[in-house]
């Protein structure tokens, strides 16, 4: 069970599923997963491997059904985490009841280790401005599988870069993370393709999928080709192009980057195109809209 920090903007309805629910109140907003460490024992080690693959799973179902000229949604998940021994389903409302009331204890007792860079509920959170399209949420969440080491890689580091983003003072440090889930999936592309039968897929290849998927006139350039040079300019600070005291890259760069890896990765999971929210693009749904 993990709060959500009032650093980030969230969707303003719950969603519960069997093994995962994101549960909105007014003063707190939280995740619970069902995590099961048997199930990764053996796979790897690492000391960064929070929040879990299973946490990744849900809080990238959340974040992926937003459409390319949206907006911009950033959760942030707080370090402080509790975890609960109950194997029973969120969809009985007396288990969320149970596991809200075991985390407001645990805030009130003071989980919040000493130095974090977010503060914990009570706080006033900011809603997305859309209503989340759960079914599509469901679908994502559906679709990713926490045990492939290479997803997961990929959606984790997209979600960290837009909390780092959070930060103005980190604002060039939240395209690394990016530029690592773009090389993820980058290599699920290429994956994809020599399932396809192409035995070397190149960058090039892989760009020409993205075009073809999103019905795209073929550019000629490699896999985000654009990006490449801002990339190498920023990680080595002397370079081809020259040596520079600070990043030669702009804050648009950063959303550019972020919102078009959203599109890639809902289409890498769900084999389709869609607007997740085209449905509220009538007049009509603004005019019955409730309240948030």
């Amino acid at each position: 069970m993990r709060p959500m920090s009032p650093f980030g903007t969230y969707w303003s309805r719950s969603s519960v599923l069997s093994n995962a629910a994101y549960v909105v109140r007014d003063d707190l907003i939280f995740t619970a997963c069902r995590f099961d460490q048997d199930t990764h024992e053996g796979e790897y080690y690492s000391e960064y491997d929070e929040p879990t693959p299973e946490e990744v799973r849900l809080l990238a179902s959340l974040a992926l059904p937003i459409g390319m000229d949206r907006g911009y949604m950033a959760q942030y998940p707080h370090y402080a985490s509790i975890r609960l021994d109950d194997r029973r389903s969120f969809t009985d409302p007396d288990v969320i009841a149970d596991v809200e009331a075991e985390l407001r204890h645990a805030l009130a007792s003071g989980i919040t280790p000493s130095r974090t860079a977010a503060s914990l509920p009570p706080s006033m959170y900011q809603h997305f401005h859309l209503p989340l399209p759960d079914s599509v949420r469901r679908d994502i969440y559906a679709a990713i599988d926490d045990h492939d080491h290479l997803l997961i890689r990929g959606l984790s580091t997209w979600l960290k870069s837009s909390m780092l983003n959070m930060h103005s003072v980190f604002s060039e440090e939240a395209n690394y993370p990016l530029w690592i889930s773009l090389d993820a999936s980058f290599a699920i592309v290429l994956k994809i393709l020599r399932s396809k039968g192409i035995a070397s897929p190149t960058s090039l290849d892989a760009q020409n999928f993205i075009h073809d998927a999103f019905g795209e006139k073929r550019s000629g350039l490699k896999y985000f080709e654009e990006f490449y040079e801002d990339r190498i300019m920023t990680m080595h600070p002397q370079n081809r192009f020259g040596t520079f005291a600070f990043a030669p890259i702009g804050r648009d760069d950063f959303y550019g980057l972020h919102n078009a890896l959203r599109e890639i990765y809902r289409y890498l999971l769900l084999g389709e195109v869609i607007d997740p929210q085209a449905a509220y693009d009538t007049s009509e749904f603004w005019a019955q809209r409730p309240a948030v």
